[in-house]
């Protein structure tokens, strides 16, 4: 058994090995301003900038068939479609082999592609892909992008964002413009950038640092972590805790709850704010002078700190909460 079980391993190996390559590099001349569709089974897909008024598509594709002859046939019978019409250029590929042939190929068999493309800097994008993850940067214009098969990564955009995925991670970094993100499969990582921004996972922790906006995020499979936002902040997870990191003075209200952990936020000494901290899991404890409307109770607090301002709530059924001072 232990024999067959090795010829066996080795059998996969082998399979694994065998694959048949293709590539294709085209350009096509544009004007700023248009439109990149790009619309994929699989492979991940990379967009970034140039100086010129043209777009550059560069596609590497590898299948692995059983034989040379199968893996041809797959590349003919499943081409990289470009379409150019007015200021929109399309690249698609549809595969044709049914079930989770069309993503996987089926035992002993593998798809794997790579999309890298440069467009002017003043163009928009709308990408999809089912097997891979997808990278833009330093684009100007409006950008969606979605893929069931893995992370998100835009930086240095400008515009709106709408980037969602069920199989992995989204990171953000210096992006100016609402910003709508949702993932299933993984955290999300939004650092610096400014306009808004609204996220949600169910599969992983959340961390904002550095944002000028409005900021609104949701998790239910991990812990959120705010720190220095310009603006009002809405954080709500049922899966661990949070920890904030506040502005002074704070530039809106203030809204943090879990289900899953504790409540902590560090304030500058004069921070002025409206403080209203509850929670059923542990105390609530202000490092801060607080004026407060009614009794003093272990686990609430409600009051003005430094003569008050912006609504700081706090609540928490898993940890007790904690405003400590910076």
């Amino acid at each position: 058994m232990k024999t067959l079980t090795l010829l066996f391993l080795g059998f996969l190996a082998g399979s694994a090995l065998a694959a048949t390559e293709e590539q294709i590099n085209k350009t096509f001349q544009v004007a700023p301003g248009g439109v990149l569709v790009v619309d994929v089974d699989f492979g991940a897909i990379v967009v970034n900038t140039n100086s010129a008024d043209s777009v550059t598509v560069n596609v590497w594709r590898r299948v692995s068939r059983g034989s040379s002859a199968k893996e041809q046939k797959f590349f003919t019978d499943n081409p990289v479609a470009f379409v150019q019409e007015g200021g929109t250029l399309t690249v698609r590929s549809r595969v044709k082999e049914d079930g989770w042939f069309r993503w996987f190929g089926g035992f002993g068999r593998r798809n794997e592609a790579r999309y890298t493309i440069l467009v002017p800097a003043r163009f928009d994008a709308r990408l999809t892909t089912a097997g891979d993850g997808i990278t833009v940067s330093n684009l100007t214009g409006a950008v969606k992008a979605g893929t069931s098969g893995g992370a998100l990564r835009f930086a240095q955009l400008t515009g709106s964002l709408d980037g969602a995925t069920s199989g992995g991670g989204i990171h953000v970094t210096d992006c100016a413009g609402p910003v709508k993100i949702q993932t299933s499969g993984g955290g999300i990582e939004v650092l610096g950038g400014s306009g808004s921004l609204n996220g949600d996972t169910s599969g992983g922790a959340i961390t904002v640092r550095k944002f000028k906006g409005p900021v609104s995020v949701g998790t239910s499979g991990g812990g959120i972590t705010v720190e220095e936002i310009a603006g009002a902040v809405t954080g709500d997870t049922s899966g661990g805790s949070i920890h904030a990191v506040m502005l002074s003075p704070l530039t809106g209200d203030v809204s943090l709850a879990t289900s899953g952990g504790g409540v902590t936020v560090k304030v500058p000494a004069d921070a002025a704010f409206n403080l209203d901290a509850e929670t059923s899991g542990g105390g609530v404890s202000c490092d801060l002078p607080v004026t407060a409307k009614g009794a003093f109770e272990h686990d609430r607090i409600k009051g003005t700190v430094n003569g008050g301002g912006p609504v700081l709530r706090l609540r928490s059924s898993g940890g007790g909460i904690h405003v400590q001072k910076l």
